[in-house]
């Protein structure tokens, strides 16, 4: 009997020890990523990002590369900034295995706003755990958890703003997460969407004609022939929406 309540008390500290609550507690004693090697971190991240697709059965066609996952990487780098790399891969997880109250989809495309979407969520998972079980990253204090989401927009948009005025080309200034902040009066008509996709369309095509005639190694050139057949439409979205963002920026912050 007594060996038996011994091997039950075992399994249970097994689970409590691998609970989602015990794996929060750990990721107080990992450095954020503000703090981490910028290219230690954009490699974790792509490595988190493109293992996640992969179990979460994205097509090989599909699957996120080149300025997608910059652009994941960049995004996360902005706005996550005080987690550690070590939860962006619970995050990920934790949405997989359904623990947030509503789990994200991709519908066999990953970009930097579903990866925004999932580590969102996640930061309210984990501020709303911390302030339940009073978690801290020492013991004197509260960590606050909860990202300043007022904050990073305002500095979003301050880096956004300098670098207009620095007269940076609008397709190369990532704004493009910012379209739905954008009042209709600045949105372009059809016709118009339509020629600015166009001409960026072939913008990017002559770029990327440049770059297959400047490489030479095998490898090289058919990594760039993958990443231009499966993310050449959303990259161009993305030039065309950083565009009219830009356009509705310079006339109402900057112009006036």
């Amino acid at each position: 009997m007594l060996q038996k309540q011994k091997a039950t008390l075992k399994v249970v500290e097994n689970k409590e020890k691998w609970s989602p609550l015990e794996i929060l507690k750990r990721t107080y004693d990992f450095p954020i990523i503000k703090d981490c090697e910028k290219n230690d971190v954009l490699n974790q991240i792509e490595s988190f990002v493109c293992a996640d697709a992969t179990l979460r059965g994205v097509k090989d066609e599909n699957m996120p590369q080149g300025e997608l996952l910059d652009d994941i990487s960049e995004m996360i780098r902005l706005r996550f900034w005080k987690l550690s790399l070590e939860e962006i891969e619970l995050a990920l997880k934790l949405n997989r295995y359904g623990m947030f109250e509503e789990k994200s989809e991709h519908y066999q495309f990953i970009n930097a706003e579903l990866i925004s979407e999932i580590l969102s969520k996640y930061c309210k998972w984990k501020f709303k755990k911390a302030n339940e079980h009073n978690l801290s990253r020492t013991p004197e204090r509260q960590i606050e958890v909860k990202p300043d989401l007022e904050k990073i927009e305002k500095e979003f948009l301050e880096t956004i703003l300098s670098e207009i005025k620095a007269n940076k080309k609008y397709r190369y200034i990532d704004c493009h997460l910012l379209l739905k902040d954008v009042p209709n009066r600045f949105k372009p008509t059809k016709k118009q969407y339509d020629l600015l996709f166009e001409q960026e369309s072939n913008f990017l095509k002559l770029q990327n004609n440049k770059k297959l005639e400047d490489k030479s190694d095998r490898l090289k050139l058919k990594k760039i022939i993958q990443n231009q057949n499966s993310s050449f439409e959303v990259l161009v979205k993305q030039r065309v929406y950083n565009v009219i963002v830009c356009n509705w920026l310079y006339n109402t912050k900057i112009k006036q």
